[in-house]
């Protein structure tokens, strides 16, 4: 479930703060905002910053093994199939403006102009590919500001490889409009794909100004491409419409091998967390364990826990965290369930897994009944995936799962959940996601090989929150489980949750 409110990619940057700046003939908008760290507000920072204390003075840091090499092939691969999905048209992708701020846990690059660049510290630069031409070409800044130089060194186009960058050309910023004027006097029906965020902007799409009723203000994507409007008014200015999403959807050998090692550390992070609900505890102990194992043994989470009790649990609820200065922490009661929802960070990939576990390290006898239904459906629909799977099959074949064990089922809880599961409109949440540079992406409607999932049962009965999830990898045959040896049924949860 995307939880991060922009997954800028590119931490703490300002959206009210600075007006455009005025370049080359393009007015430079607000950078585009990072994710959910630009939520904390000031005490929640603090706790966050509190904790992340803890879990270094607690753990140290692990020796990782280095990030598996992304090749030139990989990345040729990737410019190829954007310029067979552009055709004669452009498409622009620009780079984090700002570093993070002091409250983030770290900087994060803008994952499209990673995924194309390998570039993760680049401040203020453009990437523009022509499907024509089949070319890459970045543009950067002829010199950063005094206060961002000393952080980000020198970025002018002379100090910079283009092979390093995998891109044909580097250079000043001054020549991008040159560039797209040179383009659309050649063709004026060439279409400008401007990156939209697609996750990343969160809520920054819906809320603006009294002065800005379009919330172009609030949205630094939807500012972006409004200023390529203005300096291109005759132009089919758009933005990409998932474009980027589904380039990046099925996953390269280098990918692949870091999103193994990302699962594999927060299949451990899961483990540390659920270890660590008691009752009187409060949800900010299970976070704190979590965090120092995507610390010591990754680059930290990919987002913030969700360790979310009793009401916190019942979905949607958890998204209140991210309005809410200490995360919705409160002291953890026996006989609650809770939703156990996290992830690791390594080399910019995200992991994403979780599952509701007993606060108390037992379910009642109707929970528990309710669990084990739950996870049955959960393997049910995990079984058909495979390539060219549906979505939709996914969840059907859950759903007839649950159909087929309804009258069997003993406690009013259980079938309460399965006359809710069975009944139209009953699971609006109920998902299947894809995950990557960003903890939650969109995924086709058809599966294919190679393309990594989250496939993500929930629902809410009797005021209780139930859910399961874990990272899947597409193959021809069938669904591989990448965040192996975790616990499913209730028993195994209950086990699982006894101190080791």
């Amino acid at each position: 479930m995307r939880r991060r409110a922009a997954r800028s990619r590119g931490s703490g940057d300002s959206e009210f703060a600075k007006r455009p700046t005025d370049t080359f003939g393009v007015k430079f908008p607000t950078p585009p905002s990072v994710r959910r760290a630009m939520l904390i507000t000031y005490r929640g920072a603090i706790a966050a910053a509190a904790l992340f204390t803890a879990a270094y003075s607690a753990t140290g840091t692990e020796n990782r093994p280095p990030a598996a090499a992304t090749s030139r092939a990989d990345y040729a691969g990737r410019a190829a199939r954007a310029y067979a999905a552009l055709g004669k048209n452009l498409l622009i992708i620009r780079s984090s403006v700002v570093p993070a701020s002091f409250d983030a846990a770290t900087f994060d690059q803008d994952p499209n102009f990673f995924y194309f660049t390998g570039a993760d510290r680049m401040l203020g630069a453009i990437l523009l590919l022509d499907g024509a031409a089949r070319r890459a070409e970045l543009f950067v800044p002829r010199q950063l500001p005094t206060r961002l130089r000393f952080l980000a060194g020198d970025v002018r186009s002379s100090s910079l490889s283009p092979d390093s960058l995998h891109v044909d050309r580097i250079s000043d910023w001054s020549a991008f409009a040159t560039y797209v004027d040179g383009r659309l006097g050649i063709d004026s029906s060439v279409i400008i794909y401007v990156d939209d965020g697609a996750f990343a902007t969160g809520g920054m799409a819906t809320l603006g100004t009294p002065l800005d009723s379009l919330a172009t203000l609030a949205n630094p994507y939807r500012q972006w491409q409004r200023l390529l409007h203005e300096r291109w008014p005759k132009a089919d200015v758009r933005d990409d419409d998932g474009m980027l999403q589904m380039l990046r959807a099925v996953k390269d050998s280098a990918e692949l091998a870091v999103l193994r090692r990302v699962a594999e550390t927060s299949a451990a992070a899961f483990l540390a967390g659920l270890a660590r609900f008691a009752p009187g505890r409060r949800q900010r102990d299970v976070e704190a364990a979590v965090v120092a194992t995507c610390t010591r043994m990754g680059d930290g989470p990919s987002f913030w826990p969700w360790a979310m009790s009793g009401p916190n649990a019942a979905f949607p609820a958890p998204f209140a965290s991210i309005l809410a200065p200490h995360h919705l922490d409160r002291v953890m009661h026996t006989g609650e369930v809770a939703r156990l929802d996290i992830g690791c960070e390594i080399d910019h990939y995200m992991g994403d897994v979780g599952r509701t576990v007993p606060v108390s390290g037992a379910f009642t006898a109707d929970q528990a009944e309710v669990v084990d239904l739950l996870a049955a459906a959960y393997r049910a629909g995990v079984a058909t995936i495979r390539d060219r799977t549906t979505i939709a099959a996914v969840i059907e074949a859950s759903i007839d799962d649950v159909k087929r064990r309804r009258p069997s089922l003993r406690s009013p809880l259980a079938k309460e959940a399965a006359a809710l599961i069975a009944r139209p409109g009953g699971i609006p949440y109920w998902q299947l996601h894809g995950i990557g540079l960003e903890d939650a992406e969109l995924a086709p409607d058809t599966l294919r090989a190679g393309m990594v999932v989250d496939y993500e049962p929930i629902f809410v009965v009797a005021g209780q929150g139930f859910y399961m999830e874990d990272m899947l990898l597409v193959t021809a045959s069938g669904a591989e489980i990448l965040t192996k040896g975790l616990p499913t049924t209730a028993r195994e949860i209950e086990r699982a949750s006894r101190p080791r």
